[in-house]
Parts: C-alpha cells; structure tokens; sequence
C-alpha cells in the first residue's frame, strides 16, 4: 500500500518513466550503434568468430553459443565487425524491455516501466550489446529464465515449463557461470517452505531435464580432452594465492555501478530476501549467489583478466524491485525528489560515460592531439589498416603467399577474419595470452599453435608478425628466439606504426628448416641510461651514458630523444665489461664496447621536466626503445 506521504516521489519515478524511458533508451541504442559499427574487433570477439568457422559443441574457453551468435551475423551480413556483433547488439538493446516483461506480472505495468528506465542506469548494463561478448546471451537467457519461471509457477502450464527448460539449457550452453541462475532456483526450492511442493510437481522435473540438456556441451568436451576446459576455470586460470587489492571488488563495483545505484541494488537484495513472495526470493537468490561469490572469489582471482562484469548477471535481475526499494531508501529524506533524480542521473550519465570510454577507441585521430597517443586503449582500432599494411608486405617480399605466424593469437584470427590467411596456413606462437585466456588448447586442436608449425613442411616460407606495442623486451626476445628454434633465416622485412605510434608491427621473414638458427638470433637492440638518474636535474649540454647491445648482431646507431624528438649529440661508444651479466650482452659482435657516453646540445631546450630514452638500431635495420627516464632542465638563460 502507498501512503500519500509516498505520493509525491512515486509521481516523479512515474513521470520519468513514463516520458523519458524511450527518449532516454533511443539515445543509449544510437551511442551504442554508432560505437557498434565503427569499432573493429578485439581479442575475444575475433576469437568468438574463429571459432564460428568451425562449429562444434563446445570450445576449449566456452560452449558454442556465443560462436553460433557471431556466425549468424556474419552468415547474414558478411565479415564485418558490426556482422559479429548484431545479434549481441539486438539482445543489448532489448535489455529494458526484456526487464519490463519479467516484471509486468510481479510488480504491475507502472514499477515494471520504471525497472526498465533504471535498467538504462547501470553502465554496464546499458553497454551491453556494444560487443559481442557471452555476457549478453548470459543476462538475455537468464532474464527469460526468471520470467518462464514465475509464469510457470503461478499458471503450472507444461509449455512455460519446458520453455523455462530450454532458455535455461541454452543458457547453460552459453558460459559456465550460467549455472548459478538454476543454482539459485534450486536453492530457493530448497529454502523457500512455499516452494518445495515443486520438487513433486512432474513438470518442475521436466524443466529441470529439458535444462539439463545444455550442459551435454561442456561435458561431451571436457570428457574428450582430458577435462581441459573445466581444468581452465576452476583450477589454471587463478593463482589462487590471496591478493589483499581482491578486497577492494565490492568497491570497485560501486565505482561502476555508480555508488547510488549500487546502495540502490544491494537495499534491493536484502528486501527481496525478506519478501515473503517467492519470485522476490528467487531473485534475491540468484543476486545474492553472484555478488557473495564473486566477492569472495576477488582476492584469490586472476590480477591480470577483467572480472569486474562477473556479478552483472546476477544484480541486473534486482532491477524488478529496484523501484520500490528506491521508493523506501528515500521515504525518509526531506529531499526525495532530488534523491531519485540523482540516482537516475547519475546513473545514466555514467551508462554514457561508459559507452563513450569503450567506443572512443574508435577515434584516435581526433582525440590523439589532445590525449596523446599512450590514453587510448588500441585493442579495437588499427585492425583494417594492419590488413592492408600487411597484404602490401606480403605482395612487396612474396612470390606466393607464405605460411603466417603471428606472436599471439588474435593477430592470427585478424588475418583469417580478413582474408589474408587460410585458417590452415596460419599459425601463433602464442605461450602466454592464450594459455591465460584458456585458448591455447583449441589453438592446439586447431593445429595452430607452434607445435603444429613446427609439422608444417621443411623448406616453407613464413611471414611471422609481432605486435611490438604489446611486447616488452623479454617478451619479443622469448618470441624471436622460439622462431629462431624453427628456422633457419630470421629476417627482418618492415616495422610500421598505426594509430600514431599507439600500435607498432614487425615483419620477418621466417624460412622454416632443419638446420636451426639458434646461436646467431637477431634480437632487437636493448639500452639503459645510466646518467641521467631518473628525477635529477641537468644543465647545459649535460652527458648522456649507459650501454646498448643487439644480441646476435650489433648496434649500428644510437639516437637520443627527448619527449620523441631526436637531440644532437656527439660522442661514441665505451667499454663495458661489466654488461656480461646481462643476458645476451656478450652475443653483440662489438662486446664488450658496448657503453657509451655523449654529450648533447641543449640550445633548443627550456627550463622544465622531459622524457629521455634511447632509439636504438641494430645492424638487420630494426629500430628499438628503451625504457625512458625523467629529467629536470636547468637552463642558463633562466631568470628568477
């Protein structure tokens, strides 16, 4: 019952729904399409697609639906990036009214609208459907699963029994973590007195069986290899050792949720445990079992994956009784108007905020100028331009198209995806992101991964590709050195830059043979400034020194830039014994005159704070950084 004290605010909820759910939820689907289509794939959809070539069950990182869900985008609209994503994208935008028809015979058409607005003021709720990622079908499915359900349990009709049994099953087909949607409808059945008569009802049973079939996937998968995908999630990908910075997840999911709307959803949880109406339960089940378990998986978790999106599934479907518990947290405020205005807003402002973040990889050239080219993520930008650059190099340096390998795996579906190489001809040496991301076992099955390419037919020519802008020095060595295991000509083709820098390639040619390059590798040039030390301060044509070796060559040329820009100097090369304990240092042809000291001309420098690293450019014509050092100017021409 609503009081007339209630009146007032629950006129305001109302009124904003009523008039601006569909303005408001139009201007999310046109950022989220226009983001949509001009952002290029990143690592995971670009695998989803790969793995949409290939149809099986279930794949060493998912079962198939997200695969199935790339293939019929691009099966219906060709292989472009909004093609792998449309089908997540309709889902996304269905969000708000898939929560209106799960709501509408819980808590009427007026709170059911209003869940619906407040669905728009979840960030990453609103973003779903930007990409193609499982989350998608993961909410869409488990929405549809809560709403068949509670039909089913008020009519006890056998179809919205057994649809609840499919949308569940291909639910349970889409990610592991869909399990806790029919985990909380088990645990309701067996905590809820007024829900444990269902256990007797035989079209309950036929739900759970018909449900039951979406775990054939995983299960058929997991038997024939070794329980590999399974042994991935629960056991490889976490270090399981405690991070104390896992204790800050509840916070960080305030952060973005937007801290409003995060109270609003955790008042929410708790009422719906207390509501004696079973569907309330249900709800707070399923909310409660995402957010205490992922909160208490945080600290043991992988560091280096996302997770933050793990509870999403799990709070999104509180949104059903966000508006009364809206209505209460704020019943006792002498400002409820303002308080409802600030949770919607501040929450919407932020859906926007992160759509924009997301999609403003997709303008690195308008905002390069003002952001520098080290702000802007590149996992979605640059793609087509790396196709074409790479179609040029193959056409400049090949007579036929050569075998092509890459240093990590997306690189690889990237090529495939535009039709530069055969799924059958290309390869990764990829050890590292595809063993973290759980991909390295279908790679193997695919006959992609190194061991296949060391299979491949003595005297074959290859391209091999490293993406520099991901790779630190130790990572490109280990990469160069692994081809040079397979090979017996390491050489260098081309370097190109995109973006403005912000993602660097690399081209070599790769001639696989029997006879092994292995004491000869060239590894790109390494350098450290010794003087001067980081946060110091110089003068005038201050000194420069330190030591640069190019292990299995030489150092041909050693540049100096400031803040990018190169600075003349003068001086040469020195003695350094003492580099040998830097591994590979005695492999450079000039060792141990590996140091070296020279003097620079400031007369172009200001008084102020500048970046100093070393270009680096060894003896095969490949160019190198290293790691830069902050200095203070002092000029002479200086005044107080």
């Amino acid at each position: 019952m609503i009081t007339s004290q209630d009146t007032s605010h629950q006129d305001l909820l109302q009124r904003l729904a009523r008039r601006w759910l569909w303005p408001l939820a139009g201007l999310i689907i046109a950022v989220k399409a226009l983001f949509a289509v001009r952002l290029e794939l990143y690592s995971d959809e670009i695998f989803y697609w790969l793995e949409s070539t290939r149809p099986a069950l279930a794949y060493s990182d998912l079962p198939f639906m997200s695969a199935l869900f790339a293939g019929l985008g691009t099966a219906a609209f060709g292989d472009t990036p909004f093609a792998v994503r449309i089908v997540f994208f309709l889902m996304g935008c269905s969000l708000p009214a898939t929560i209106y028809w799960v709501a509408l015979p819980l808590v009427g058409k007026v709170e059911a609208r209003e869940a619906a607005l407040l669905s728009l003021c979840l960030p990453l709720a609103s973003s779903l459907g930007l990409l193609a990622v499982p989350d998608v079908p993961l909410v869409f499915f488990g929405l549809l699963a809560i709403g068949f359900f509670t039909r089913a349990r008020s009519r006890n009709a056998t179809i919205l029994w057994v649809a609840t049994g499919v949308v569940v099953a291909l639910g349970l087909a889409t990610h592991y973590r869909f399990s806790l949607f029919p985990a909380g409808a088990i645990l309701l059945l067996l905590w809820d007195t007024q829900s444990r008569h269902l256990w007797r009802n035989p079209r309950t049973l036929l739900a759970f069986a018909v449900a039951a079939v979406g775990l054939a996937p995983v299960i058929v998968f997991n038997v024939a290899n070794k329980m590999g995908s399974l042994t991935f999630y629960l056991v490889d990908r976490h270090p399981w050792e405690f991070r104390p910075e896992g204790l800050l997840h509840l916070f960080e999911q305030a952060l973005i949720s937007t801290p409003l709307m995060y109270v609003l959803l955790l008042a929410t949880a708790t009422s719906a445990l207390r509501n004696p109406n079973p569907s309330a339960r249900l709800i707070a089940c399923i909310a409660v079992l995402h957010i205490a378990l992922f909160a208490a998986l945080a600290p043991w978790s992988d560091p280096t994956s996302t997770t933050i999106h793990w509870p999403l599934a799990g709070t999104i479907p509180l949104l059903v009784y966000a508006p009364a518990a809206l209505r209460r947290v704020t019943s006792p405020l002498s400002v409820k108007h303002l308080a409802i205005a600030l949770v919607v807003a501040m929450g919407y402002l932020g859906s926007l905020l992160a759509l924009i973040g997301v999609g403003s990889q997709s303008l690195h050239k308008q905002l390069q100028p003002f952001l520098g080219i080290e702000v802007l993520s590149t996992k979605m930008a640059g793609w087509t331009r790396f196709a074409a650059e790479t179609r040029r190099v193959i056409a400049d340096n090949f007579e036929r198209p050569p075998l092509l390998v890459t240093d990590n795996y997306y690189t690889a579906a990237q090529l495939v995806f535009a039709g530069i190489g055969e799924a059958h001809a290309t390869f990764t040496l990829d050890a590292d992101k595809a063993v973290r991301d759980g991909r390295a076992l279908q790679l193997a099955l695919w006959d992609m991964d190194a061991v296949a390419l060391s299979k491949s037919d003595k005297d074959s020519v290859a391209l091999l590709i490293t993406e520099d802008s991901t790779l630190n020095f130790e990572q490109k060595r280990a990469v160069l050195k692994q081809a040079c295991g397979l090979s017996s000509t390491l050489e260098l083709v081309e370097q190109i830059e995109l973006l403005g820098g912000a993602k660097r390639f690399a081209y070599y040619v790769l001639k696989l043979s029997p006879k092994l390059l292995t004491e000869n590798c060239p590894i790109p040039a390494r350098g450290w400034i010794d003087s001067p030390l980081a946060g110091t301060s110089v003068d005038e044509n201050f000194t420069v020194s330190g030591w640069a070796f190019a292990e299995g060559n030489r150092v041909e040329q050693i540049r100096l830039l400031i803040d990018g820009k190169p600075l003349t100097n003068t001086g040469g090369r020195t003695e350094r014994r003492d580099i040998d304990v830097v591994e590979g240092a005695r492999l450079d042809s000039d060792f141990p005159m590996v140091g070296f000291s020279v003097k620079t001309q400031t007369e172009a420098l200001k008084t102020g704070t500048y970046e100093l690293k070393l270009e680096l450019i060894n003896s095969n014509g490949e160019i190198s950084t290293s790691l830069p050092t902050e200095f203070t100017f002092l000029s002479d021409q200086s005044t107080d």
